[in-house]
């Protein structure tokens, strides 16, 4: 995301945007700290970082601080608090739980898969390569692991990323295809790794691209639910170019929430039946009939 460090300790109110990008600095900070609750890098019960220490952090004043975490109340992600002690992360209810919630209740079955439509898997190749770890510790050991992975084509001109000056700059799509390759091909790695350690007899990964980009990003799990989050566009500063530059773009941006979308169950009614089934004819139907082979080296 863009930097929310530089230069906003002077914003009492926290209401001065990031760089001109229109963005009200306390939101930046609540985008962040967002992520961090809805991917689980920080638990349900667990405290935040205390106001000084995220005032520090992000370079704010204290009301910044403040209506950031006002606004992560609002929300329900963290509790409302008691004075002098840091405010803790809420315990959610099923529909707000990380993807690494999910994923981690899908591994505890015989036969795991999982089906993904998605900008980049950066969320679920961490999340998965935790699951791999439980496996070599032997917490768990399922007997068959089927991933199959939609994403973005590394050759289509996908009209996000891009630079808001020079739309044909070809900068933010070579780093799009440079995270598409990376964390697909780190997913691949963990859990093709676990057949040929034979800590998982089963093991299949197949990583395809279509030529059009995400407006939402798509999880079936185990055949049996179907979970969905959607992007927003936002304009964002692009850093860590080859060149060194820095660059603002418009750019695709979840901020990690799930919801159920459709669910599979034993004695379940006509009306949920039917809305899996079409979530999985959606998927099945782009990966059999458009999506081509990803290659996950350059």
């Amino acid at each position: 995301m863009a930097s929310t460090t530089a230069g906003n300790g002077g914003d009492p109110e926290g209401t001065g945007d990031d760089g001109g990008t229109g963005t009200p600095r306390y939101r930046l900070v609540a985008d962040e700290l967002r992520a961090m609750i809805l991917d689980g890098r920080i638990d349900q019960g667990r405290p935040l970082p205390k106001q000084q220490q995220l005032q520090r952090r992000y370079g704010v004043g204290r009301s910044t601080v403040q209506s950031a975490l006002q606004l992560l109340r609002d929300e329900g992600l963290i509790e409302q608090g008691v004075p002098g002690r840091a405010a803790r992360v809420a315990h959610q209810d099923g529909q707000l739980q990380p993807l690494a919630h999910h994923i981690a209740r899908a591994f505890t079955a015989r036969h795991v898969s999982l089906d993904v439509w998605s900008l980049t898997v950066e969320t679920l190749s961490k999340a998965v390569q935790n699951q791999a770890t439980t496996i070599r510790n032997g917490e768990q050991r399922p007997e068959s692991i089927a991933v199959r992975v939609l994403l973005p084509d590394l050759e289509a001109p996908h009209p996000y990323p891009r630079c808001v000056g020079d739309p044909a700059d070809p900068r933010p799509l070579q780093r799009l295809r440079h995270l598409i390759r990376t964390y697909a091909g780190a997913l691949e790695h963990s859990l093709t790794a676990l057949a040929e350690d034979r800590l998982v007899p089963d093991v299949r990964v197949e990583v395809r691209g279509i030529p059009t980009i995400p407006g939402e990003k798509r999880y079936i799990i185990n055949g049996t639910e179907a979970l969905t989050g959607f992007y927003s566009i936002r304009r964002a500063t692009m850093y860590n170019n080859p060149d060194g530059a820095t660059l603002d773009v418009l750019e695709l941006h979840s901020d990690g929430s799930l919801f159920p979308s459709a669910r599979r169950a034993p004695g379940g009614s006509a009306l949920d039946d039917a809305r899996f089934a079409q979530v999985t004819q959606w998927f099945d139907t782009r990966w059999e009939q458009v999506a081509t082979p990803l290659p996950l080296s350059d």
